[in-house]
């Protein structure tokens, strides 16, 4: 967890510049379409089309992964009700509610975000009261080697995926060039902070053969410890997180979609505004395909989708390598730009640590599933096939000062 943390933090900075830059919908599409520009014009709109096209199918397949965990957790409260009606509903719920803007959905998920933050950092303290030291303890210490380890870190990175997703929303932010440089990497850190205490405090309380064979080994850590109260205290702190991650998902996929059929790259139909400002087309097809994820695992057909989600998740480190290029490019081509947030630790004006993170993305994603990178492959080259088939010839670019006028 910290390595994965570690690697996303340092491309979570090149990120942060960038969106100093250029805080618009889209995200990594804006960024990859505006830094790689200098060097082609072709090469800035496919890798642009790219990062939207990939983003928006992982998002969405997360989403739908997510609603099946939010299902599971709520049949530990209320048994009766199955997870054939409660995995699709809470997609439809959530899908309907981010057409009301994101002040509405802002607050729901900021006051689902504290008390899952809390419920998790109350889980961490008390597993780790329990054996402080127990993780340094065990006999033996990496018993698949640096391969499983980093075979882990791989896996790891699924939640870290919807980081971007606080960038994709830059014109529905105040201030965007000083606050989604501040959202982004405090967004992380907080993440990181709280997976690595809460892993720590579970192996520190459950026996590490214990948390291998189980099938939920958060709840197992913490009901085994506190039988009374635990399973309660799981239960919240997974159903708000599984909330949030569903809008964070949904979000960044919705914004996606728009950035790139605002400017004619996908059809303009997923471009449309409500009155409020939200592309409710786009937000529509999200939602129908995470619905359409969820419906997956529900009618047993849970193994395909664990293989999209781990296409999404190398799919989430390519991305992170792109930025990360996409951010030295811009140093090199336009020393002229001012950003509010620069990446510190620089050398001849390139940041050392994005570097550092780019090797990392390299070495992490060659231990993600073959299966998925395969498919991960498949669906770049499907995004290739229509970007010269339908996207080149249809782009309507559109520069910054385009966009500064739209809003």
């Amino acid at each position: 967890m910290l390595i994965a943390g570690l690697i996303a933090l340092f491309s979570s900075m090149s990120y942060a510049e960038l969106a100093s830059y250029w805080p618009y919908q889209g995200a990594s599409y804006v960024y990859a379409k505006y830094a790689f520009y200098p060097v082609s014009r072709d090469l800035a709109k496919l890798i642009a089309l790219q990062c939207s096209g990939l983003y928006f199918l992982s998002f969405s397949f997360a989403a739908g992964e997510v609603n099946l965990g939010f299902a599971g957790y709520l049949s530990v409260l209320i048994p009766s009700v199955p997870t054939y009606i409660t995995g699709p509903s809470v997609s439809i719920v959530i899908t309907v509610m981010l057409l009301f803007g994101v002040n509405f959905t802002g607050k729901v998920n900021t006051l689902l975000s504290i008390i899952q933050i809390l419920s998790l950092f109350l889980i961490a303290v008390l597993t780790i009261s329990v054996s402080p030291f127990g993780p340094f303890m065990t006999t033996e210490f990496l018993a698949h080697g640096f391969s499983g380890l980093l075979a882990a870190v791989a896996l790891i990175a699924f939640g870290q995926m919807q980081v971007e997703a606080v960038l994709t929303l830059g014109e529905e932010a105040k201030r965007p060039r000083i606050n989604l440089p501040r959202a982004q990497i405090s967004a992380l850190v907080t993440v990181v902070i709280l997976y690595v205490l809460v892993g720590y405090g579970v192996v520190s309380s459950t026996p590490v053969n214990d948390l291998a064979e189980s099938v939920a080994p958060l709840a197992l850590a913490v009901e085994n410890i506190f039988p009374s109260f635990g399973k309660i205290l799981i239960v919240i702190a997974a159903l708000t997180a599984t909330v949030t991650s569903t809008i964070g998902c949904l979000l960044g996929s919705s914004r996606m979609l728009y950035a790139g059929a605002r400017e004619h790259a996908f059809p303009l139909f997923f471009g449309k505004l409500t009155k409020n400002g939200v592309p409710y087309t786009a937000v529509l097809a999200s939602g129908v395909l995470a619905l359409v994820a969820t419906l997956m695992s529900v009618f047993g057909y849970a193994s395909v989708l664990n293989i999209l989600i781990s296409a999404a998740v190398f799919s989430n480190w390519l991305m992170m390598i792109l930025m990360n290029i996409a951010l030295i490019i811009v140093r090199k081509t336009r020393p002229d730009l001012k950003p509010n947030f620069r990446y510190p630790l620089n050398i001849k004006n390139i940041p050392i640590m994005a570097v550092i993170a780019i090797v990392g993305c390299i070495i992490v994603i060659t231990f993600v599933n073959p299966i998925a990178i395969g498919i991960g492959l498949i669906w770049m080259i499907l995004i290739t096939i229509w970007y010269f088939v339908y996207a080149r010839k249809n782009w309507n670019f559109l520069t910054p000062e385009d966009i500064e006028n739209l809003q």
